[in-house]
């Protein structure tokens, strides 16, 4: 798995074209700095998450086709008959890559409008308005104080009469080192979205932001939310909610905290239920300038009968902040009520996993859940998992 970073910012242009034009005024630069952007918005656990692609067939698996077989040997091997690979790193992210891709359907529609002068200016307001592809976008900006701009992305078909609200947000620019650092948060409709470019998703996503030069924070909501089909969601047709919360110190490490559901075929599930999971994945940069991570997960309801729950580990390592990252131990296993393991296995590069998972990544440190009881499964209980607050990492 791979440690999270943001993306980049498909509106960072906009700087550049205010020094290329030699005659943009302060103000339109201001404008510029406090538009929306991916920079702002979205996670990324390495630089490959870095670009968000459309949606193709098999975009999903191919993330997600890591050694042992991946998620094809994930979605084929029940529990029971063959040690089961959580791929917990992997399955982070794909879960940013899909909340990335989203964010793409709505900043895109930015892209092709901010890149040029707005239709209409005021003193404080900036309108811009663009048809493309049957589609009219108008997207406003309006500065309502020395700081604070909000944002309005407003759109129809073009045979349509009434405008509709697809994403509306503010940005306070207060303590902002460049161009789109701040505290904002943001509404992204996908339900009205989808009702004028005719996209398969439903729901809407808010989302707060605090990034600056040595911290991004992005804590996303999901709710009522049907995404776009994709490896993991394509048997989740029902409306769920989600929580996500992202936190990076770029040259020392992150953590993501995820709650949402997903689909596990371990142990074999006929109907692909979806599952309840609790995930952590933390990361940071040693001395030597490699980066240790961890990841855990705790999976219940779906096929898993009442009380029964499955504990995974992913232990994994890159060279430099921002390089993907192989996994070098793992760990799953299915728990009765009790807590004793019913079935599980395990892999390892050095043949101890409490020896090959950094110490420091480990709470209580060097402890490691173990196939043979539950003594040292890792507590979930201890983590709130509504709230905006990152999971800690060593030099956070």
């Amino acid at each position: 798995m791979k440690p999270p970073r943001l993306l980049v910012a498909p509106l960072v242009a906009l700087v550049s074209m205010a020094s290329a034009c030699g005659g943009a005024k302060s103000s339109e630069s201001s404008f510029q700095s406090a538009a929306p952007s991916y920079e702002a918005l979205a996670m990324d656990l390495t630089s490959s998450d870095a670009t968000a692609e459309e949606l193709t067939t098999g975009t999903a698996a191919s993330a997600l086709t890591v050694s042992s077989g991946g998620e094809a040997a994930l979605m084929r091997h029940p529990i029971f008959d063959v040690p089961c690979h959580p791929h917990l790193f992997y399955r982070s992210h794909e879960v940013v890559q899909r909340v990335n891709r989203h964010l793409r359907h709505f900043l895109r529609h930015l892209d092709f409008i901010t890149l040029r002068d707005p239709d209409s200016a005021t003193d404080d307001t900036r309108v811009w308005e663009r048809i493309a592809n049957g589609i009219d976008a108008k997207f406003t900006m309006t500065q309502q104080s020395e700081t604070v701009y909000t944002w309005t992305l407003e759109m129809k078909k073009v045979d349509d009469e009434e405008f509709v609200t697809v994403l509306s947000g503010q940005i306070d620019r207060a303590g902002a080192e460049g161009p789109h650092q701040g505290t904002g948060d943001v509404t992204l409709d996908l339900t009205k979205l989808a009702g004028v470019t005719g996209a398969g998703f439903q729901g809407v996503l808010t989302s707060h932001f605090e990034v600056f030069t040595g911290k991004r924070l992005v804590v996303f909501d999901a709710q009522d939310v049907v995404w776009d089909a994709d490896e993991n969601t394509r048997n989740l047709g029902t409306p769920r909610d989600a929580h996500y919360v992202y936190y990076r110190e770029p040259g020392k490490g992150g953590s993501l905290k995820i709650e949402e559901q997903m689909v596990f075929l371990c142990p074999a599930s006929t109907y692909l239920a979806p599952a309840d999971v609790k995930l952590v994945s933390r990361w940071y940069r040693t001395e030597s300038g490699a980066v240790n991570g961890r990841s855990d997960a705790e999976m219940t309801g779906g096929q898993l009968d009442t009380g029964n729950k499955i504990v995974g580990l992913t232990c994994h390592q890159g060279s430099a902040d921002g390089a993907d990252q192989a996994e070098h131990a793992w760990l799953m296993k299915l728990e009765d009520a009790s807590g004793a393991t019913v079935a599980g296995g395990m892999r390892d590069s050095n043949g101890d996993p409490a020896v090959t998972c950094d110490p420091a990544l480990n709470p209580p440190d060097g402890l490691v859940p173990s196939l043979d009881d539950n003594l040292t499964d890792f507590d979930m209980t201890g983590i709130v998992f509504t709230d905006s607050e990152p999971y800690p990492f060593p030099n956070m």
